[in-house]
């Protein structure tokens, strides 16, 4: 086998052969469909007067998470939020093509946590399914961060990030101040996740503010449904 490349003295017209036996080399092991990086194995001949085969490296996409919990009780707006969540997926594709996109959905109804979705590639499947949600009942936000809890691993919490859909009335649970109980769980263990942010779904005239109560507890970033989506600059990199 011989490898044609153009050396420094190309430029008068020399050009360098290199050949390679088939005894003797140096190699490193690489799977047996691995293409030999011609540019990298005369780069090295050069450089150390030394054949040594080079192989090209391919790298699978990095993975990435979203992860939604959503408040499906009866005070919410499941429209809106499925055309919010529609448009924050259009959104992270769009931005991060360089990774692989992983979908998660965690819905809230009854004073419980249901998996709707664990994680996937295919969003259009997860959005059918949140248009499938009912809603009803009151909402228990700590049993919701114990589902996102054991769908992030410890390994992938820097790789994650959480949309919590509510209107912030936390108002089931296993002790008499619910909403108390599920900052503490958050604190203790979710605290890891690269990104949490709080879109607020509360509407009417009166406005609690419970929400953005619930963002500054637990140190997230807050958004209104009715605003316009943004992806936090650095969510992830």
């Amino acid at each position: 086998m011989q490898l044609k490349t153009r050396s420094v003295n190309a430029r008068k017209g020399i050009t360098m052969k290199v050949s390679l036996p088939r005894q003797g080399i140096q190699q490193k092991v690489a799977a047996p469909s691995a293409q030999i990086d011609i540019l990298e194995t005369v780069k090295h001949y050069l450089t150390h007067d030394k054949v040594e085969i080079k192989h090209k490296h391919h790298r699978s996409k990095a993975s990435m998470y979203v992860f939604f919990l959503i408040d499906s009780s009866g005070s919410m707006v499941k429209d809106k939020q499925i055309a919010y969540i529609k448009g924050l997926v259009a959104q992270t594709i769009t931005r991060y093509k360089s990774k692989r996109i992983k979908y998660a959905a965690v819905a809230l109804n009854n004073g419980d946590a249901e998996l709707l979705s664990a994680p996937t590639l295919h969003a259009e499947e997860l959005i059918n399914t949140l248009a499938q949600l009912t809603t009803g009942g009151k909402t228990n936000m700590r049993a919701g961060f114990s589902m996102i809890g054991q769908l992030v691993k410890t390994n992938i919490q820097e790789h994650v990030s959480l949309y919590i859909f509510t209107d912030g009335k936390i108002n089931a649970g296993n002790t008499d101040d619910p909403f108390r109980d599920a900052v503490a769980f958050y604190r203790q263990y979710l605290t890891g996740i690269k990104q949490t942010t709080i879109i607020d779904n509360e509407n009417g005239f009166v406005k609690l503010g419970l929400a953005k109560k619930l963002a500054t507890s637990i140190s997230g970033g807050y958004q209104h449904i009715q605003q316009n989506i943004t992806i936090p600059g650095d969510q992830l990199r």
